[in-house]
């Protein structure tokens, strides 16, 4: 018999948990955090330790007997992004459907630009007038033309003239007096015109 132990790998006895196909809820892989798992058997959150050979910490029921779930072997072959990802996308699909959103948002397509404005009038047509039908043109709106003319030429009747401000009097006695008078002059030349 040797009295040299014969060194073996730990084993566990069990499969390993992989991470990829526990829930998500289940795990707790934030950054900066220390990652963490829910026992199966005790419904209770422990960590998971070591750098190369990672188990959940052993852990007991309460009652001084060791739970069957500790000291279990784990294989994380997700990213903390992957878990997150699937973490949202769990929530998400745990809300009722009338509080979510739609995944495809649909937006109106935009309207076309429209084109500038002196090209959406419709042109008028070339109209090519012979110099006689010219002459034409210009006989029947002569009248028309003279008699606008003239009336405009005609002063209005019952109409005061433009109004303009009393002459500021040079001598600096009476001031208001004198511009009252030349103001009621004024008044009377334009009614008797």
């Amino acid at each position: 018999m040797s009295i040299y132990r014969t060194r073996s790998r730990r084993t566990y006895g069990r499969e390993p948990l992989q991470f990829s196909k526990l829930n998500p809820a289940d795990i707790d892989m934030l950054p900066g955090l220390q990652i963490s798992i829910l026992c199966r058997k005790c419904l209770s959150w422990h960590r998971v330790v070591g750098k190369t050979d990672r188990r959940v910490v052993q852990h007991g029921l309460g009652n001084g007997e060791p739970c069957p779930g500790g000291n279990r072997q784990v294989r994380i072959d997700i990213t903390p992004e992957q878990w997150l990802a699937r973490r949202r996308r769990q929530q998400l699909e745990a809300l009722p459907a009338q509080t979510r959103r739609a995944a495809r948002q649909h937006f109106k397509p935009l309207p076309a630009v429209p084109g500038p404005v002196h090209l959406m009038a419709t042109p008028r047509p070339a109209v090519e007038l012979t110099a006689r039908e010219r002459t034409q043109q210009w006989k029947d709106l002569e009248s028309a033309v003279k008699d606008a003319n003239d009336r405009r030429a005609e002063p209005l009747k019952g109409a005061i003239g433009p109004i303009r401000g009393a002459g500021v009097p040079t001598e600096k006695r009476n001031t208001q007096e004198q511009s009252q008078m030349l103001a009621k002059k004024r008044t009377a030349q334009t009614s008797v015109a």
